[in-house]
């Protein structure tokens, strides 16, 4: 879904919500058609299989399905439903005890729009070796900002920390991040 969709889906987010927590399924298929699409591509993100993250964003929808009339009025849907998606996949990993991070790929912006192809399948390598070396923590809260948008105040009810925390970790996790994307870099005697 579009950034710019999605002022209009908030606006209009709230009746929905309402409804859907009061048990209208057909409320709750709106808010599914709504976010399944960028749930999938979180969670395929996360788990670089697109099978897998369709099974754990049914997973997802499921769960948020059987607790939404339990929610709080004044549920904030969005950061809720991402809630909901992370700790589904973080229970698929520890399953699997397996953790595989997918880089930033299509959809975020390009520093290297002028690069070769080569080089940015390279720079997308290298991605994906620096998220897989910051771990789970640093990795979520780098797809929920850079990837799905979330606001401070969105990613920490989604992860269920308090805002201030959110900041700290997104800092430490840029910060993570970048330390291990420059040794990365040193040590293939890429040129950036």
């Amino acid at each position: 879904m579009e950034r710019a969709q999605w002022g209009a889906i908030r606006m209009d987010e709230r009746g929905i919500l309402d409804r859907a927590q009061a048990g209208n399924s057909a409320a709750f298929t709106e808010l599914f058609d709504q976010y399944q699409r960028p749930i999938v591509n979180y969670l395929y993100r996360m788990v670089n299989d697109r099978e897998v993250a369709e099974d754990l964003a049914q997973d997802t929808f499921l769960k948020a399905y059987r607790a939404i009339d339990r929610t709080d009025p004044d549920l904030n849907f969005r950061a809720w439903i991402y809630r909901i998606a992370t700790n589904t996949a973080m229970s698929y990993f520890r399953r699997k005890r397996l953790v595989q991070w997918i880089p930033f790929g299509p959809g975020t912006p390009d520093r290297g729009k002028d690069l070769h192809l080569a080089e940015r399948v390279g720079e997308s390598q290298l991605i994906e070796q620096a998220m897989a070396k910051i771990g789970p923590s640093h990795s979520s809260i780098l797809l929920l900002r850079h990837h799905q948008g979330l606001s401070i105040d969105e990613m920490a009810e989604a992860l269920g920390i308090k805002p201030n925390a959110a900041k700290v970790r997104l800092f430490r996790a840029r910060k993570a991040f970048s330390q291990a994307y420059e040794a990365l870099t040193a040590e293939q005697g890429v040129e950036r």
